[in-house]
């Protein structure tokens, strides 16, 4: 949304403003302007773009704490995943303030997660047959972005402190005192001092909070791009999951200590639990992918899929996830019609990846009879 200078300088003497004003305002302008970022002068002037009362987003702001459904989901390999769901009229501010703020913003080549035309496999295709690989993982990465960071952020793209301070506002989340009162993240807030006691950070669950994560994230993958560089390695980070590795008998990695020195200088924290080195001949894995030979989904997610495909059609899927009910599935995927659409993607990716499994298991999907529309009847 290109800003009409000629038009808002006639409207500014109109009423009369000085020349003095309306020169830093169009300074202002201009530089948010040449950067493809829509001109926001005020919360009144946002509320104008977004088509929404300023009233609106003045009872958001205020009250922030009651504009999210907060709940726990169940990880697959233990704990638990605090999800913050937006209300809707925040959640359509969020999805604005993500189209046309935070996607003009570009992040480097080495950012392969939340970036239109990249995916799991670019991730893992850059991996592909390396001799070595190190793996670090960034201990809750969303929890160390918090509000201040995130306001640093908008004034950097060349927001007035005023306008940054309320899109750091309504992208940022309180989560529970439940939440707060987890034993891992009275460690993190020990560890890392720009992490307070019911401080707001990216909430998982807003749109926003994925290109926000990249773009404050983006100083340390220029560090670290610089240093793989430095070593002759390639390097890629997939959301927290950050790769490198080398295609050469002889080629070196950067030592641990170097990369976990610019990681906690950006602000951010090793999981010290989940960091490995793996040598060639040993299973490698990258984003969940084997990179060992070429890239390929691994044979133990192929037999999972195999799995459900087999007892869906034999059982049913009603029965099948009566019978399934292991202890680290507590989520929507429970119900036949979010099992069908978890099965469905799953499969997809697989499909995009091993085009001779993903047919078969396609073939295999539209077999099942899932009874849906007998029951709605």
């Amino acid at each position: 949304m290109p800003f009409l200078f000629e038009e808002y300088i006639e409207e500014a003497r109109k009423k009369q403003r000085s020349e003095a004003f309306i020169e830093s305002t169009v300074q202002y302008a201009k530089k948010l302007d040449d950067n493809g970022l829509p001109v926001i002068f005020s919360r009144a002037h946002f509320a104008s773009l977004v088509g929404m009362p300023s009233r609106e987003i003045f009872t958001i702001l205020h009250y922030r704490v009651t504009q999210y459904v907060q709940f726990s989901i169940k990880k697959k390999n233990g704990g638990l995943r605090h999800i913050m769901t937006p209300e809707k009229k925040l959640l359509y501010l969020q999805k604005w303030i993500n189209k046309n703020i935070l996607q003009q913003v570009s992040v480097l080549d080495c950012c392969t997660a939340f970036v239109p035309g990249t995916s799991l496999a670019t991730n893992a295709y850059t991996h592909r047959n390396a001799h070595r690989i190190l793996k670090v993982d960034l201990t809750r990465f969303f929890d160390t972005i918090n509000e201040k960071r995130v306001f640093g952020l908008f004034k950097y793209l060349g927001y007035h402190p005023n306008v940054a301070y309320d899109l750091a506002q309504l992208t940022t989340a309180f989560p529970s005192y439940q939440y707060w009162k987890s034993q891992s993240l009275k460690d993190l807030r020990q560890t890392v001092e720009k992490i307070t006691f019911y401080d707001a950070f990216l909430p998982q669950g807003a749109p926003t909070s994925p290109q926000l994560a990249n773009l404050i994230a983006k100083p340390l993958d220029s560090r670290l791009l610089m240093l793989s560089e430095k070593f002759g390695c390639r390097y890629s980070r997939y959301a927290d999951d950050l790769v490198f590795s080398t295609n050469k008998p002889e080629g070196k990695l950067p030592p641990l200590h170097l990369v976990k020195r610019i990681i906690e200088s950006e602000g951010f924290l090793v999981n010290e639990d989940k960091t490995a080195y793996l040598k060639k001949g040993m299973k490698q894995y990258v984003t969940g992918l084997t990179v060992t030979h070429g890239f390929h989904v691994s044979k133990k997610q192929r037999q999972e899929i195999y799995k459900h495909l087999y007892y869906a059609r034999k059982y049913g899927p009603f029965e099948h996830l009566k019978r399934w009910t292991t202890d680290n599935w507590g989520d929507e995927r429970k119900t036949p019609y979010g099992f069908k659409d978890w099965l469905l993607g799953k499969i997809s990716f697989i499909n995009s990846i091993d085009r001779k499994n993903g047919i078969r298991m396609l073939d295999e999907f539209n077999k099942i009879h899932w009874g849906f529309e007998c029951e709605d009847g």
